[in-house]
């Protein structure tokens, strides 16, 4: 289990890092999309801070699971009683980034804006 702990984190990781980059566009235009078909009256987004608001979303969840796998390789005992409880604090702040991201109005540019 710890070996898919670790794949993750590495991609989470290298995800986060590419967002800085702003590589991955895709999450980006997905995003615009989405906050286009609710939102009748946005021009566009702000794509540097969607940009570093993924990045640090995908490290934060992505570090303490490179840790958590390490430990699982070290001693699999500990990583039985912890992994469960580092799943459900990981997923609780991947959820709630992504809901923030999503239902919040910090990176639509308006018409009035412009």
């Amino acid at each position: 289990m710890a070996i898919y702990a670790l794949i993750v984190g590495i991609i989470l990781c290298a995800l986060g890092i590419l967002m800085i980059f702003g590589q991955p566009s895709f999450l980006i235009a997905r995003y615009e999309t989405f906050q286009k078909f609710i939102r009748k009256k946005m021009v566009g987004v702000d794509k540097e801070g969607l940009s570093k608001f993924y990045s640090i979303l995908f490290v934060v969840t992505g570090v303490p699971l490179i840790i958590g796998a390490i430990i699982g390789f070290i001693n699999p005992d500990i990583y039985e009683l912890f992994s469960i409880w580092l799943y459900i604090a990981l997923a609780g702040i991947g959820i709630i980034g992504i809901v923030y991201c999503n239902v919040g109005k910090r990176f639509i540019k308006y018409k009035e804006d412009i």
